[in-house]
């Protein structure tokens, strides 16, 4: 029973767990120019810089443009430089 409880708890957790791409050769200039590099650079700092805060939505889960507001908004609020901003940029929206 107590394995099955566990085993429980651990399906709901990564149930409800942001599902984030890892970024591969296909990913590359899918939509943007961009190498496998900096997409691993833009997932890594989507994660620490923005997922510092609060949960993070999947790359789908926005449009570009929309993708584009979110980092305007956010980006200073995050302490991001222009840089790091772009990478982010994207690793979203090459998925």
């Amino acid at each position: 029973m107590k394995q099955l409880l566990i085993a429980l708890v651990f399906i709901a957790s990564v149930a409800c767990s942001t599902q984030l791409y890892i970024p591969t050769e296909v990913n590359v200039n899918k939509v943007e120019p961009a190498t496998l590099t900096e997409l691993q650079q833009g997932h890594d700092l989507y994660q620490n810089k923005c997922g510092k805060c609060h949960k993070l939505p999947k790359p789908a889960s926005h449009t570009n443009p929309e993708w584009t507001k979110v980092l305007q908004v956010m980006a200073p609020k995050a302490k991001l430089n222009t840089e790091q901003s772009e990478l982010i940029y994207k690793y979203l929206v090459n998925r």
